[in-house]
């Protein structure tokens, strides 16, 4: 009889994805978390038992399989029941690993940004070639974030802020880019490099990395024999894979694109911003170096439809956008406000932000204050904790002072509500307004969206 699943904060992007694969291999899989945006009536549909509070009653056999995230303290009380009935409890970048062994080929795709839009775009090249499985790390606009189909490919991304991925073992990896950013794991910047070797060094197949970021390039001449690796780059001359001739506008992104300084072909896809033609550029070279044809990469690409919350379209009327965003981190922040800036140049950029944990806020605050220089008025919320304790922690309050120091037009919000009652004072037609953050900042939408259609024209 195959064992039993259980999901400590199953609600979690990853999580679910994983619980959903488990279920779909005939597993029992059941669940719990406390977040006010569970989608209850999506595991209901998959065959998932959730609860929505924890309980050390919910854990009922030793036998059970217990996958916890990082974000799950051990004093939690399900976490101290599955101890005490001695159940395997294993992480959840563990479990995936053991999911990409079940594959002939795997695809890990790493970096500080830019996975989950960049595994899903070689996941929609590969749909044109192959039937793969895969796991994304986002929800996608037109089909399951997780999926098992044929055995031969299994396409994910590999989570680096608590080193997990160094459990994965894929036979094929892309690297996007590498930063600091994850300063409660790693003590400093050797640290995260060396991690990063570490992972890449025994790639057994073929390894994309982008030399336009300097840390990604410093591994790469790292490795003694780099034949397995295809580079790929904007501005890094160097590269094999580049992009010349980018185009931005309301349509997306469209570019030449070079192989080995030779024009090949134009690229067009529904992407805004430089750092998605980085992306689109690794998903192309990793999928060349696995002899997908080019037709196929170009109707792939042609036919990708987004990934929600990564500059995600949710609202357009009364001469009104509104996009909803995931970055939480300065590099993110101002290649978002820049993307939108290069598309529509001519509209006024308004920004909702949320700041995600206090040590990334503290850790990163000067970043952050010099990060909002494309938006025209910045709302901030307070930070959303994701369970954090305050301790001499930069404030929101701070951080608006920092904005304007910086010379950016930036404004305290104290809630939900006051922020929409600011929008809605603000917003003018031909407005772009984007919300941005890691926390639960995307639930206003539900109230926002109501409240300008109410309005109407004016």
């Amino acid at each position: 009889m195959l064992p039993t699943y259980y999901f400590i904060g199953i609600n979690g992007i990853g999580m679910s994805g994983l619980a959903e694969i488990m279920v779909s291999q005939g597993h029992r899989v059941l669940g719990s978390d406390i977040s006010p945006t569970i989608r209850l009536d999506r595991f209901e549909a998959c065959g998932i038992t959730v609860f929505t509070d924890h309980h050390p009653d919910h854990i009922a056999d030793s036998d059970w399989i217990v996958v916890v995230s990082t974000a799950v303290s051990s004093q939690n009380s399900e976490y101290r029941r599955a101890v005490d009935l001695g159940c395997t409890i294993i992480r959840r970048g563990e479990l995936l690993a053991q999911i990409m062994t079940d594959f002939a080929q795997s695809l890990g795709v790493v970096g500080t940004h830019g996975k989950t839009t960049t595994s899903s775009l070689i996941m929609r090249i590969f749909l044109e070639w192959a039937n793969p499985s895969y796991c994304i790390g986002g929800l996608l606009v037109d089909r399951p974030h997780a999926a098992i189909h044929e055995k031969e490919w299994f396409i994910t991304e590999l989570d680096e802020s608590d080193g997990s991925f160094l459990m994965a073992k894929p036979t094929h990896a892309v690297v996007t880019n590498i930063e600091h950013e994850h300063v409660d794991f790693y003590p400093d910047k050797a640290a995260v490099v060396d991690a990063f070797y570490r992972f890449i060094v025994d790639i057994p197949g073929y390894c994309a990395i982008n030399l336009d970021d300097p840390l990604s390039e410093k591994v790469y001449k790292k490795i003694a024999n780099p034949s397995r690796f295809i580079t790929y780059g904007i501005d890094a001359s160097g590269a094999r894979v580049r992009a010349e001739n980018i185009q931005y506008s309301w349509q997306g992104i469209s570019f030449t694109l070079m192989i080995n300084n030779k024009a090949i072909d134009t690229v067009k896809v529904r992407l805004f911003g430089k750092h998605n033609v980085a992306n689109v550029l690794g998903a192309i070279a990793i999928s060349l170096q696995n002899n997908i044809p080019l037709q196929h990469i170009l109707n792939g690409l042609a036919a990708f439809k987004g990934v929600k919350r990564r500059l995600e379209l949710v609202y357009q009327g009364q001469d009104i956008r509104i996009y909803d965003d995931y970055a939480h981190h300065p590099t993110e922040i101002i290649s978002t406000l820049e993307g939108l800036y290069k598309s529509f140049s001519n509209t006024r950029i308004i920004t909702i932000f949320q700041p995600h944990r206090h040590t990334r806020l503290t850790n990163l605050f000067k970043g952050f204050t010099e990060s909002f220089s494309r938006s025209n008025r910045t709302y901030i919320l307070p930070v959303y904790s994701a369970g954090e304790i305050v301790n001499h922690s930069k404030t929101a309050e701070e951080l608006v002072a920092g904005i304007v120091s910086n010379g950016s037009n930036a404004v305290l919000v104290s809630d939900f509500d006051h922020a929409i009652t600011c929008i809605m004072a603000d917003l003018h037609p031909q407005d772009t307004l984007v919300i941005m953050g890691a926390g639960d900042v995307t639930r206003i939408t539900q109230s926002l969206i109501p409240v300008i259609c109410q309005r109407g024209g004016a």
